[in-house]
C-alpha cells in the first residue's frame, strides 16, 4: 500500500528528516511516535503529497484516496456543515468534472475519464453522502447539529469533530491523522476506536492518548531524535514502550562492556610497555652479558608485539556506538504555599454568557490540595466554568471566594491565554517581571528549550512547544493552584508522562480538564465531578463516567454494526 525509500527534507540548514524508509501493507494501523519537534507531521505532510522531500521516494498506487488530518485542523468555513463535508471530501470537483464530462460521453476517452471519475464518487459514498455523514457525525457526537448549520456557529471542539468527519469521509484508502484524539469527548473517543479498527483504510496514526494506541494499532513507527531515520516496531504502544526501554538498556550495558573492556586494554598495553622499558635499562652481570643482552632484546620483542597485539584490539572496539539519548524532560514545580484555608468557594454561581450558554447554580468548596477532574462530553461548559473558577471570566450571578494566598496557573485547552506575536522572553518579562536573559534562558532549558528560542516568535513553536512554554511560565510563577485545560493535547509521549511525574509530587490545588484516560488513572483525584445540562453532580470516579457513558455509545456502536457502516 505505501512504501517510502530514502526521504530526506531540510527546512534551511535544519535536517529534519533522514534516510526515511519503510512499508506499509493494506489496512495495517500504524503509529507515529518520537518527541515534540522530530518532524512527525512533517512526515505525514509529505505521505499526503502536500510536502516535497528534498530526496527520495513515496510509491502508493494511483487513485489511492486519502484523508489528512493536520495537528490542529479546525473546521473554518462560512457554508454550511454538509456543504463543508462534501467540499473536504472533493465531492463537489468530481460532480463538477461529471458535468463536464457527460456532454462528449461519446467520444471513448472522455467516456473512459468520466467511468473513472464516476468509480471514485460512487467509492466516495456521493449518491448517498447525506446519510453516511450522519452516520459520521453521530458517532463523533455531533448528531444534534443538523447538516444545514452553518460551520462558522460551531463550537471550537465541534468544528475540530466536524474536521475529523470529512476526513474519514475523504479516507476510503488511507487515512493520515495527526493527534485525531485532541478536543474528543469519552463516546466519541470510544466510537473512532472502534471506528478504525473495523475500517480497511491503511492508517498512521500520530498521537499522545497511550489507550488509544494500545486499542488501534498494530506497529509503531518511531523518528529519531538523533538520526531522524525510522524504526518500526510490531505491537501497540506499551509493547512498544517495553522493547524501547529494553533497547535502551541493552545497548547501555553493551556500551559499558565495551567501553569497560577498552579501558582494560589501554591499562594492559600501559603495564607491557612498564615493563619493556625496565627490560632494556636493566644491566646484565659482565660475566654473562652476551647471554643476558640476548634474553633481553627477545623479552623486549615479545612485550612489545603483545602490546601492539593488544592496540589493535582496542581499535577494533568500536562496534557499538554512544548511546544518544536526549537528557529527560523534567518539570519543575515548586508552588507557593498555601494555607489549609485557602479555599475555593463558589457560591450559587451561574456562569455563561449574556446572551449565549448559561449554566448552573453550582455550590462547591475546593480546600487547598484537592485533586478535583470536571467530567463531561464537549460543549456542556466545563472550559467556561474553568474560567470562572479560575477569575478571567465573571459569574453571571453568585459569588466566588478565594483565599488570599493562592496563585492560579491556567492552562488552556486552545492556548488562548498567551499571544503567539510575542517572544518567550517578552512574556516571561511581561508576566513575571523578568528581565535577565540569562535566567529565563536557564529555566527553560529545564523544558528542552535551546537558548535562542527566546527570541523567537511564539507563533513560530509547534503546538507542543508551546504548550511547554506555558509550563514552564506556570512552574516560574510557583502556581499553587494548577487549571489544566485538556493538557495533553499537542504534548509527545515523553513529555506526558513527565507531567504526569511532575503532577504526583504537586502538593497544590489541581483542578483539571482531560479526555486522556490514562492520565486520569495517574493523576490521584481526590473528587470528580460531572457537568451535565448545565448542572455539576458528583461522581465516584472515572470509571462510573465510564460506566454511566457506555450505554450511548453501545447504541451508536450497534446501529454502526446494523447497519455496516465504515
Amino acid at each position: 500500500m505505501l512504501t517510502l525509500k530514502n526521504i530526506r527534507k531540510s527546512y534551511g540548514t535544519v535536517r529534519v528528516l533522514e534516510k526515511v524508509a519503510f512499508s506499509i501493507g493494506e489496512s495495517q494501523k500504524v503509529a507515529l511516535v518520537g518527541q515534540n519537534g522530530v518532524g512527525k507531521s512533517t512526515l505525514l505532510k509529505i505521505i499526503a503529497g502536500i510536502e516535497t522531500p528534498d530526496r527520495g521516494e513515496v510509491k502508493k498506487p494511483n487513485r489511492v484516496l486519502v484523508g489528512y488530518l493536520p495537528q490542529e485542523a479546525t473546521a473554518l468555513s462560512a457554508e454550511s456543515l454538509l456543504g463543508y463535508l462534501r467540499r473536504m471530501t472533493g465531492l463537489d470537483d468530481l460532480e463538477k468534472e461529471m458535468s463536464r464530462l457527460e456532454p462528449h460521453l461519446e467520444e471513448k476517452e472522455v467516456l473512459e475519464k468520466y467511468e473513472a471519475v464516476r468509480f471514485e464518487y460512487e467509492r466516495l459514498g456521493g449518491y448517498d453522502f447525506s446519510r453516511k455523514a450522519k452516520d459520521i457525525l453521530e458517532g463523533l457526537m455531533l448528531s444534534h447539529i443538523k447538516l444545514e448549520s452553518l460551520v462558522a456557529e460551531l463550537s471550537g471542539g465541534e468544528k475540530r469533530k466536524a474536521a475529523l468527519a470529512g476526513v474519514l469521509l475523504r479516507g476510503v484508502d488511507m487515512l493520515l491523522l495527526d493527534e485525531p484524539t485532541n478536543n474528543l469527548d469519552l463516546p466519541a473517543l470510544l466510537w473512532l476506536e472502534r471506528y478504525l479498527n473495523r475500517s480497511s483504510a491503511t492508517c498512521i496514526i500520530a498521537s499522545h492518548d497511550r489507550r488509544f494506541l494500545d486499542n488501534v494499532v498494530k506497529k509503531v513507527l518511531e523518528i529519531d531524535w538523533y538520526k531522524r531515520d525510522v524504526t518500526m516496531y510490531t505491537g501497540g504502544w506499551s509493547d512498544f514502550a517495553e522493547m524501547k526501554a529494553h533497547s535502551i538498556r541493552k545497548h547501555k550495558e553493551q556500551y559499558r562492556m565495551q567501553e569497560d573492556e577498552r579501558h582494560r586494554l589501554i591499562v594492559s598495553v600501559g603495564q607491557k610497555m612498564d615493563w619493556v622499558e625496565r627490560v632494556k635499562n636493566k644491566k646484565a652481570p659482565d660475566k654473562d652479558k652476551m647471554s643476558a643482552n640476548f634474553k633481553k632484546e627477545r623479552a623486549t620483542r615479545k612485550f612489545t608485539a603483545s602490546a601492539k597485539a593488544l592496540e589493535e584490539r582496542q581499535k577494533r572496539l568500536s562496534d557499538v556506538e554512544r548511546p544518544l539519548i536526549r537528557d529527560p524532560l523534567y518539570i519543575p514545580f515548586d508552588p507557593e504555599s498555601g494555607e489549609k484555608e485557602s479555599s475555593i468557594v463558589l457560591k450559587k454561581i451561574c456562569f455563561g454568557y449574556t446572551g449565549g450558554f448559561r449554566g448552573g447554580p453550582v455550590d462547591m468548596k475546593v480546600p487547598f490540595g484537592t485533586r478535583l477532574a470536571i467530567l463531561g462530553n464537549n460543549g456542556v461548559g466545563k472550559s467556561t466554568l474553568l474560567k470562572t473558577i479560575e477569575g478571567s471570566l465573571a459569574p453571571l450571578s453568585g459569588k466566588r471566594v478565594c483565599g488570599k494566598k493562592l496563585v492560579f496557573g491556567y492552562l488552556m485547552q486552545e492556548h488562548e491565554n498567551i499571544s503567539e506575536s510575542i517572544t518567550p522572553f517578552e512574556l516571561f518579562r511581561d508576566r513575571l517581571g523578568i528581565f535577565d536573559r540569562d535566567i529565563i534562558a536557564t529555566h527553560l532549558a529545564q523544558f528542552q528549550f535551546a537558548p535562542d528560542v527566546l527570541i523567537d516568535k511564539i507563533s513560530s513553536l509547534s503546538p507542543g512547544e508551546r504548550v511547554r512554554l506555558i509550563l514552564a511560565l506556570l512552574s516560574a510563577m510557583g502556581a499553587n493552584v494548577l487549571i489544566l485545560d485538556e493538557p495533553t493535547n499537542h504534548l509527545d509521549l515523553e513529555a506526558i508522562e513527565a507531567l504526569e511525574e511532575a503532577l504526583d509530587g504537586y502538593n497544590g490545588t489541581i483542578l483539571l480538564v482531560t479526555h486522556d484516560r490514562r492520565f486520569l488513572e495517574r493523576i490521584r483525584l481526590t473528587q470528580s465531578f460531572i457537568l451535565e445540562d448545565g448542572q455539576l453532580m458528583p461522581i465516584a470516579s472515572y470509571e462510573a463516567y465510564v460506566k454511566k457513558m457506555m450505554p450511548q455509545v453501545n447504541r451508536i456502536l450497534k446501529r454502526f454494526e446494523e447497519r455496516k457502516i465504515v
